[in-house]
């Protein structure tokens, strides 16, 4: 092709894209990152926890009318109730997380260039029309389905839609698919099947967006959850086969459902998805794009944090450091104008070639013949052009990295240059080498085989790449939490070597490798490469992606962060896939998090988002499942020593709202507590069984107390045990709000008293009102004798601070004395 006018395509008129869009024709459909707010609402409507509590309705409902018990029809009004709050907190939660999220979106903007006119214009990519031509470069996604018109060694992976990683080389007629992209060179296609008739559109489940991961902590929160369950069906069979009262006697039926409704987990999941909300929710204020709702909470897992140099650690604003001649046959200025031509010629603009548009090129006559875009594979490009003022016939060039092309030149100028480069010191720097293609070798020779060449040297240019300023805090917060931090470059050792010194990095040489080194290594060797080096350069895509692999083999929780096209393979192997906003559009769309502004910085913030998270589920975790082993602790003792059973639906939905679902949300709010979080399950469930067996003794103590001094109220000695425990139970939330948010406890302790005080309200006094009475009667409060205060307070103050001090000593002998 020839670089002039006439070879681009005029495209659509402005009439005719104004026709189209009148016919209806334009890319409307378009995927959100994002659920929509009627997804959010049925998947909470209709979530399996919504759907027991249906049925456990129905069979309150049905006893009801079978008994005509008015309780049983309190009862599953109740259940209703808390089910109802229960998912408007998470509706609300979550779609104040999606808007959130949404808008942060529109800064990254997904625009596609068209040609109109005849002139290249950026669009939004849901304006294009039918038969638009539209340019696609490397790291370019394929938006709409069409067919190329014009290509310049343009290859297109549709790993995406085929499964198959190995890219494809189009000509012209050849037809590209939506959710392919490209790998390398460019071209110009027509836009046939757009909308929803694309073939992306058609593809469901497709892993462009979401890459479905369970993180360690959902693991965590399934296994509590399946648990429960299995715990609640072994408990209700045995009642079954332990109790004396018959199957449709109201007291059954309301024991059962107790039991039932006390253990369904949807508290703790309801708000595991409130918090991972909040979680993506204060991120995308901070300037970050999640597109996984997990992403927060994963990255707090990782052990290996894999990431590219140039446009990752670096900030992929290149500029030419100094430049010396291969020989004495060409001159400084000619070398120069040499470069200049090339890039001015070249189609691609990668941040290497930009660097040589500081120099001016030659001016008169100068026609592209042919092009070898910038390939990851082979490290190198290259442009077949006539320069008419230095000769009558096309010249070949190559500008490929220095390392790889300096084999290819003859040992005696080899020798020469390689003596220039130790001397000028260039081996710290990024440094490509710039040299004339042999006239027997054209570039699908080159392409065949990549070491089977020889070039004539005419340049060696060292590049000097900036660092992020922000790249620092997030290296120092990995290795302070024994984060593993491992460099995937396509770049040389050298230079690489240099970017990691500049951040206060001393590698070793024994931990620098190349992706020709690991290609030759035994499977033992390997092992031990993949795990002691820090430094893995000259790496192509395949490369990065069988590292990832092996990480994953190994079960290290990885991330990878990455800029460009070839690193989309190991993003999407990762764990979670981290990519800068000024990345390659298709890296973007398949990462899991995308840092706006290219904020760096943004890393340690979003680490001690996903450590607050986990703790912040550990917390409220202590209190649902305290109440579900307070449930399982009194219902196995009132079938082996046939205690009372204090509790039913409508009090439990009573504990619920005020000494578990409350506090949980403040928690959930006002946690502060990022430091990473060790020992969960021991920590929870040390926690849980301390908690419940002195709550479940403050009940069963007060209430026997009560017998024994008091028998004549023996009407309240229900009421005597289930106060006791609420009041007990009140010293649990304290003390895990005194872990979470010792800063501002004291607010706890305005809430707990609270609660306190509006109890001891509503079961001393009594008032003629309307709702004030409908309160108690329908949360089955009654009133408690003044006499029986004299038992339940001392009771539960004595296991209160009993259950304070126990988990203090639980907490201390677990994460030392200086834990809080």
């Amino acid at each position: 092709m020839t670089k002039n006018e006439s070879a681009r395509p005029i495209g659509l008129t402005t009439s005719e894209v104004d026709e189209r869009i009148r016919q209806g024709l334009v890319n409307s459909h378009d995927v959100s990152a994002t659920k929509t707010v009627k997804e959010i609402i049925i998947e909470n409507l209709f979530s399996v926890f919504n759907i027991i509590i249906f049925l456990l309705v129905l069979f309150l409902l049905f006893w009801y009318l079978y008994n005509s018990d008015d309780r049983l029809l309190l009862d599953s009004i109740g259940v209703t109730f808390i089910a109802v709050l229960n998912t408007l907190i998470a509706i609300i939660q979550e779609i104040r997380a999606k808007r959130a999220l949404d808008k942060v979106s529109l800064l990254l903007k997904k625009e596609v260039t068209v040609v109109r006119n005849g002139e290249e214009t950026p669009i939004p990519q849901q304006e294009i029309v039918k038969d638009d031509v539209i340019i696609v470069r490397r790291g370019d996604q394929v938006v709409v389905d069409g067919s190329m018109i014009l290509t310049n060694g343009i290859e297109i992976d549709e790993s995406l839609l085929t499964g198959e990683s190995v890219p494809i080389a189009k000509q012209v007629h050849d037809q590209v698919l939506s959710g392919s992209f490209c790998v390398s060179g460019s071209g110009y296609y027509v836009a046939e099947k757009i909308g929803a008739e694309s073939f992306a559109a058609g593809v469901t489940g497709m892993a462009k967006k979401y890459k479905f991961l369970v993180t360690p902590l959902q693991k965590k929160i399934n296994r509590i959850v399946e648990f429960l369950f299995a715990a609640a069906i072994v408990l209700i069979i045995a009642e079954f086969f332990t109790s004396t009262i018959p199957f449709s006697d109201s007291d059954f039926i309301r024991k059962i459902s107790t039991i039932l409704i006390s253990l369904i987990p949807q508290g703790l999941v309801l708000m595991s998805s409130v918090t991972f909300a909040l979680g993506v929710y204060r991120i995308s204020k901070l300037g970050a794009i999640i597109q996984r709702l997990n992403a927060i909470e994963s990255f707090s897992n990782v052990q290996v944090v894999c990431t590219d140099k140039t446009g990752t650690l670096t900030q992929n604003k290149l500029a030419v450091h100094s430049l010396f001649v291969a020989g004495n046959e060409f001159s400084q200025s000619f070398v120069e104008k040499l470069l200049g031509t090339v890039y001015a010629v070249s189609s691609e603009r990668n941040a290497t070639l930009s660097t040589l548009s500081v120099y001016q090129g030659f001016s008169s006559g100068v026609q592209l013949i042919e092009e070898m875009p910038f390939s990851s594979d082979l490290k190198m490009s290259g442009v077949k052009v006539l320069i008419p003022e230095i000769s009558s016939v096309p010249k070949t060039f190559i500008l490929g990295g220095y390392d790889v092309l300096i084999d290819r030149v003859d040992p005696v100028d080899s020798d020469r240059i390689q003596s220039q480069y130790r001397e000028r010191i260039y081996e710290d720097y990024r440094t490509v080498l710039f040299g004339e293609l042999s006239d027997s070798n054209g570039f699908e020779e080159v392409r065949i085989n990549p070491t089977g060449f020889r070039i004539k040297p005419i340049a060696v240019i060292s590049i000097l790449d900036q660092i992020r300023d922000d790249v620092l805090e997030a290296i120092q917060l990995f290795n302070e939490n024994g984060i593993r931090v491992a460099v995937l470059s396509g770049d040389a050792a050298s230079s690489i070597r240099a970017v990691v010194r500049e951040i206060g990095w001393d590698v070793k040489h024994e931990q620098i490798i190349t992706g020709s080194e690991l290609e030759s290594l035994s499977d033992s060797d390997y092992e031990n490469a993949s795990r002691e080096c820090i430094i893995f350069a000259r790496l192509r895509p395949e490369h990065k992606l069988k590292l990832l692999q092996h990480f994953r083999k190994k079960k290290y929780y990885t991330a990878m962060l990455g800029d460009g096209v070839n690193d989309l393979p190991a993003i999407k192997e990762a764990e979670i896939g981290i990519a800068m906003e000024e990345g390659s559009s298709i890296t973007k769309e398949v990462a899991d998090i995308v840092l706006l502004k290219n904020k760096f910085a943004l890393l340690p913030h979003i680490f001690s988002e996903g450590n607050r998270i986990v703790n912040t589920v550990n917390a409220v975790a202590k209190l649902f499942l305290t109440k579900n082993a307070l449930v399982i602790l009194i219902a196995l003792l009132s079938m082996i020593f046939s205690l009372d059973f204090p509790l039913t639906p409508r009090r439990v939905s009573f504990i619920n709202l005020f000494t578990i679902g409350l506090p949980a949300f403040i928690i959930a709010l006002r946690n502060t507590q990022i430091s990473p979080s060790k020992r969960f399950f021991t920590d929870l469930f040390s926690f849980v069984l301390v908690s419940s067996i002195f709550v479940t003794m403050a009940g069963y103590t007060a209430a026997w107390i009560a017998k024994v001094i008091f028998p004549e109220y023996y009407e309240s000695f229900d009421m005597v045990s289930l106060t006791a425990m609420i009041f007990t139970a009140l010293a649990g939330y304290l003390f895990v709000a005194s872990l979470v948010d010792k800063e501002r406890w004291n607010f706890h302790w305005y809430y707990a008293g609270g609660i306190v005080l509006l109890y001891l309200f509503v079961t001393i006094f009594s008032f003629e009102n309307i709702i004030y009475t409908a309160i108690k009667i329908f949360y089955e409060i009654e009133f408690i004798p003044w006499l029986l205060w004299l038992i339940i307070l001392p009771v539960s103050i004595v296991f209160a601070l009993g259950l304070f001090w126990t988990n203090t000593m639980r907490h201390r002998l677990l994460f030392g004395k200086d834990a809080r």
